[in-house]
């Protein structure tokens, strides 16, 4: 017994050392896998790894093989909203009769709880919002509410109800809610994704942001939440009313006139871009500029 004392010692010790040494080493790899090492130091815009999800070769189609697209686009029944609803939609459907277009179905999901009067112009399915006061003023939460009535797809069903719990702690979080303000749903998905073990399939390029996206490039989508203020000389003048400016928000109650005059030479193509994209939509789009569209009340 009294030699089993020291043996027991012995192994203690070297269990011991080996705990402490892959403690260390740990503490060491999470350091050096800070933030400032994954840049250069003589760039640091620039990354030394790519943070890039690439498609595994296991979900990647077959040259002969279409795997569609189903648009789905949440909605309220605003005039605010329905415009850039009709927007969206004239450009899905020119997009979809390109030759070789992946663009499936469309469905705009109007989480309001009643029709309204483009159920005949869009392919829409009708939602109930949150309960009231739920969303706090923030009516984007319905967003996720919205996606539990309508998901019917195994894989994003399971994350709906999740990405809806965790955006509601996180608006009820003052903190929380002070740090991802309007976005805070958004990020609310994407911690809901990591909940539950599901990756997506990122593209670097995939969206472009005016004004601060110089160039449209190949991009895929044209994000346009920035206002977009310039003088005429063609300098950004963002945090300040331009001379010339494009901002979604200026149109909360009746939606952007046809023919909006185009920005002064000098202004990033993106910007000239999506000016000449919404005087397309509204030159094409019927009935655009009549309050019958607009109105809030359903037909």
């Amino acid at each position: 017994m009294r030699q089993a004392v020291p043996l027991f010692l012995v192994i203690l010790s070297i269990g011991v050392f080996f705990l402490t040494y892959n403690f260390v080493a740990m503490i060491v790899h999470y350091g050096d896998s800070s933030p400032r090492k994954w840049t250069s130091r003589e760039n640091p815009s620039h990354l030394l790894i790519d943070p890039v999800i690439e498609m595994p070769e296991h979900a990647k189609k077959p040259k002969n093989q279409r795997l569609l697209f189903h648009v789905a686009l949440t909605a309220t029944a605003s005039p605010y909203s329905k415009w850039q609803c009709r927007i969206m939609y004239y450009y899905y459907k020119k997009t979809k009769d390109l030759s070789g277009s992946d663009m499936g179905k469309f469905t705009r999901i109007l989480h309001s709880g009643n029709p309204d009067n483009l159920m005949d112009e869009i392919p829409t399915v009708v939602v109930d919002p949150l309960p009231e006061g739920l969303d706090r003023g923030y009516v984007v939460l319905n967003r996720p509410w919205a996606f539990v009535q309508w998901l019917d797809k195994d894989l994003l069903e399971k994350i709906a109800p999740t990405w809806m719990n965790v955006s509601l702690k996180m608006k009820n979080d003052p903190e929380t809610d002070n740090t991802f303000g309007w976005v805070l749903e958004m990020y609310a998905y994407a911690v809901a994704s990591a909940l539950h073990g599901v990756q997506h399939i990122l593209y670097r390029h995939f969206m472009l942001q005016p004004p601060w996206d110089l160039e449209t490039g190949n991009k895929f989508i044209l994000h346009y939440t920035y206002a977009c203020d310039y003088n005429m000389k063609g300098e950004l003048t963002y945090g300040k009313i331009g001379e010339w400016r494009f901002d979604k928000r200026s149109y909360l109650h009746e939606p952007p006139p046809r023919n909006l005059s185009l920005p002064p030479p000098g202004v990033p193509e993106s910007v000239v871009s999506l000016v000449k994209m919404v005087n397309e939509a509204t030159a094409n789009i019927p009935n655009w500029d009549t309050a019958e569209k607009m109105k809030t009340n359903s037909s």
